[in-house]
């Protein structure tokens, strides 16, 4: 990657950005919330005046077609009436692409291990600090980032979403796997987030599970909540998708946009709605998305066949996964969009990228009143919230907002859109981190008190628990290096390929056949 170094100002601290994708650059085929996130943080981060290396492991299925790329972000900037760049050197084999106003300049990685990944482009270049998200992608920081200062950023409860995961899939199995992934982050990193205040609660019990609780942490505030932030506060159409078409002209149109994750609910969302189009037959119901492959192909086939088995099958209209460029036209055309999932921990210490996204297109929006952002919206009135689990309350606000006046809808959606236009912004939410990134410094237990141990790549505190932890890594991964694993550790590797396919592509992207 030595074509790809830059020289930078000397005031700006330089940073290896690391997540999952795909990220919006491009017009991917599908986007899905870790792309969306280290998005966010790469703007934030550029507006903040940091130079930006955004390293881009590929997501589920899709990485079997490739390791990733690795993309050099600048900021663009107004001259003489033209959009230009700011300088950057072109390499061989790159891409340059434009992108919310900044200028990506993107090469294709060779295959490899996160883990490799991340230590060939620090041996590569120089940098201030790592941020990362996703849990593998922090667990590959934290075995290659050496004493760089290190910010690990979870969109999500790992061991939350493999509970989930685990009851649609029947098999505890993939929890010792799961919680394999989350042991480096939570002894090695000087700064984590979350994205809900009850997330953030939730980290800091797991880090007292790992010693970070300790003597030199008593007045540290380590771990800061970073709720989803705006990316997009405009939609424009781009041309037609499904009204006077597969749609009725004058039908009330609700959307689904995205994955069926396993924190949906299919039963009670197929009821609520067949019981709404019951009662009023204006109602038709679209879904622009599906299954997740690699991740989650079940909780989508559920729903699909509630619907297909029902006489309102007619009503419900399954457009499968469009590309993002098109996804504005199903906003645009939709009355309402429909979020609901269960009662359970994932839902309520995570969060709801989409809901945000409908909001700024001026939907009207129903959701179960899970998951922190959605209450808070829902007690502002902003939207209409619902218990989860309660199928005829769904039906009863759905039947409502299809017999309200098209005025009063307006006005609602534009009152909640004021307020997360002002409320939800990369600057504002991401301050703690870009603050963090243009002087970045190390946890106060991990400087000059903190120990190593042979055949496992990262310093942890020098406590007994902490130390207990770390023997625990070492175990499972072997400890060959920051990143050399090419077997599967044994007791990981049944519970991942049974409970969950996601793993099991996961591993083939580490490596870890």
């Amino acid at each position: 990657m030595e074509s790809m170094q830059k020289s930078t100002p000397s005031d700006s601290s330089r940073i290896l950005l690391c997540g999952v994708g795909p990220t919006p650059i491009g017009n991917p085929e599908r986007l899905y919330a870790p792309g969306l996130r280290v998005w966010g943080f790469a703007r934030a981060l550029v507006a903040a005046g940091c130079a930006v290396d955004l390293l881009e492991a590929r997501f589920g299925d899709a990485a079997s077609r490739g390791a990733g790329t690795l993309r050099r972000l600048c900021p663009a900037r107004q001259e003489e009436g033209e959009r230009t760049a700011s300088p950057i050197l072109p390499s061989r084999g790159s891409t340059s692409e434009m992108q919310d106003g900044i200028l990506a300049e993107t090469v294709s990685l060779p295959a490899g291990a996160p883990a490799d990944l991340v230590a060939r482009q620090l041996a590569s270049a120089s940098y201030d600090a790592v941020i990362s998200t996703t849990d593998v992608m922090n667990h590959a920081c934290a075995c290659a980032c050496g004493d760089l200062p290190l910010w690990c950023d979870y969109y999500g409860h790992p061991m939350a979403e493999r509970q989930s995961m685990a009851a649609v899939y029947q098999s505890d199995e993939g929890l010792a796997a799961q919680w394999d992934y989350v042991i480096a982050p939570l002894l090695r990193a000087d700064r984590l987030s979350g994205c809900s205040a009850a997330q953030r609660l939730a980290i800091i019990g797991e880090m007292g599970a790992c010693g970070r609780l300790n003597r030199y942490m008593n007045e540290f505030d380590i771990v800061r909540s970073l709720p989803p932030a705006v990316l997009f506060p405009e939609y424009r159409a781009t041309g037609r998708a499904f009204r006077g078409r597969s749609v009725p002209q004058d039908a009330f149109a609700a959307l689904w946009s995205g994955g069926f994750n396993t924190w949906a609910d299919p039963d009670t969302l197929a009821s609520g709605l067949i019981l709404a189009m019951q009662r009023e037959p204006r109602i038709h119901f679209v879904i622009a998305g599906g299954a997740i492959p690699g991740h989650d192909d079940r909780t989508f086939a559920r729903f699909r066949e509630r619907m297909e088995a029902s006489a309102r099958r007619g009503r419900c209209h399954f457009a499968g996964w469009v590309r993002p460029d098109e996804v504005p036209n199903y906003y645009l055309e939709s009355n309402l969009a429909i979020s609901c999932e269960k009662n359970n921990l994932e839902g309520e210490l995570g969060t709801r990228t989409r809901v945000l996204e409908w909001i700024c297109a001026r939907l009207p929006v129903i959701t179960t009143n899970v998951c922190e952002f959605a209450r808070d919206l829902s007690d502002r009135g902003l939207i209409d919230g619902v218990k989860a689990g309660d199928a005829e309350a769904l039906a009863d606000l759905l039947v409502t907002a299809a017999r309200r006046s098209p005025e009063e809808a307006r006005f609602r959606a534009e009152k909640a859109r004021r307020h997360v236009l002002e409320s939800y912004t990369p600057q504002r939410l991401f301050q703690p981190m870009c603050d963090w990134a243009r002087r970045p410094e190390r946890a106060p237990d991990l400087v000059g008190v903190s120990e190593r141990m042979e055949r496992v790549p990262f310093a942890f505190p020098a406590n007994p628990l902490s130390r207990r932890r770390a023997e625990e890594w070492r175990a499972v991964w072997g400890g060959a290096g920051a990143a050399g694993r090419t077997e599967t550790p044994g007791r990981a590797k049944a519970g991942s390929e049974l409970c969950c396919p996601l793993t099991s592509t996961l591993r083939r992207l580490l490596g870890r056949r």
